[in-house]
Formats: C-alpha cells, structure tokens, sequence
C-alpha cells in the first residue's frame, strides 16, 4: 500500500582514513566511517489490513565502524588481498538496527596471465544478521559466498569480454523477512553474468 506521507530517507557519511606501504608488496588501509542516517524508511505490516504491508518512516539511525584492508603483490596484477569491516548500526534510541551484519569482509587472489587474461577469485563473507525486536526466530546465521570472475582483453583491438560467476558453489541463504513470511526471502543461487565491450 502506498504512504503519501512517506519523507526520503537520507544519510551524510564522515570518514577519516589512514594507508601505508610495508614494502613493494605490501599495503594496508584502515578507515573509520560515521553515518548519520534520517528518516530511515522500513516496511511494516499494517495492522488494520491483514497482509498488506507499507513503507514507513521509522525514525533517525547511526552507523559506525572501522574498515581495514590489506594487499599483498606478488608480481604485476598479481596479487592476494583481504579486508574486514565491523559496524555498530544504532537507532536514535541506541538499539541495535536488524538486518544488519556488524561482521563482514572479503578475501581473494587475482591473478594475471600474460597479456590476454586475468582471473579474479573472491569469497564475501556475512556475520549473523539479527530480527526485530518482537520476532522470536533465530538470528539468520553466517554465510560465505564464492565468486569467480574472468575477463580477456587485448586479443582483439579495444575489446573486452567480461565473465562473472555470483556464488558459484550455489550456496543457499536468505535475507531477514517479517514474520508474515516464515522462510525469509531466498536470495539468488549459482548466477551467470557476460558482458562485452568495445572503445571506439
């Protein structure tokens, strides 16, 4: 159902971060991030109509955390990289946001085939992820997923092919639902994307 009175949710971002160089090899970042969010817009089962469901302003929230990343090159375009993030998502009362992992990062290798092909392995993974307030199911559980991408350039001139596998080993999970939908909603399984470009 749709809400004539529904405001835009907006959000301003403050950052402050802080790289260094090890060596030839070796990099790392760490960044602290406070985001101050207003008019927070979630969706709410309407009480006077049973099963329809409406976007609401919920009030303002506050988003805090630190972000670290650290890359270690092997040889050029080849390298390992890794980084983490944690955040305290706060309503304007201080109670924790749901849906929302503290917990997530990335790790990976990339690696560089002379000239033509470059392959790019990576693995996200999720903290737990919590329910309202008043939703007696368990938290939705960790979860990690593979993704595999390679792309050939420079065999023909200005072209470039792209090819991406989401979640390769077909992992099965889902997003935090009300509890008019017991099972939560089901993300994607194993997801092909190709694409193809050309500079003129």
């Amino acid at each position: 159902m749709g809400n004539k009175d529904l405001d835009p949710e907006t959000i301003r971002t403050y950052e402050v971060g802080l790289s260094y160089e090890f060596n030839k090899h070796v990099t790392s970042s760490i960044n602290y991030f406070y985001n101050d969010i207003r008019n927070l817009i979630v969706q709410h089962i309407r009480s006077t109509t049973q099963g329809t469901s409406q976007y609401e302003n919920f009030g303002d929230a506050h988003v805090q955390g630190i972000e670290t990343e650290t890359r270690v090159n092997i040889i050029k375009d080849n390298y390992v990289f890794m980084n983490y993030t944690f955040q305290n998502p706060e309503d304007e009362d201080g109670n924790d946001l749901p849906f929302v992992a503290q917990h997530y990062g990335n790790f990976g290798v990339n690696v560089h085939y002379p000239k033509y092909i470059n392959t790019n392995l990576s693995t996200f993974v999720s903290g737990t992820r919590s329910r309202e307030q008043d939703d007696p199911r368990d938290d939705l559980p960790v979860y990690a997923l593979l993704n595999l991408s390679v792309i050939a350039k420079e065999f023909f001139k200005n072209m470039e092919v792209q090819g991406t596998v989401f979640n390769l080993l077909d992992k099965d999970y889902s997003d935090p639902g009300p509890l008019s939908i017991p099972d939560d909603f089901p993300r994607p399984g194993r997801t092909f994307f190709v694409g193809l470009s050309y500079q003129f």
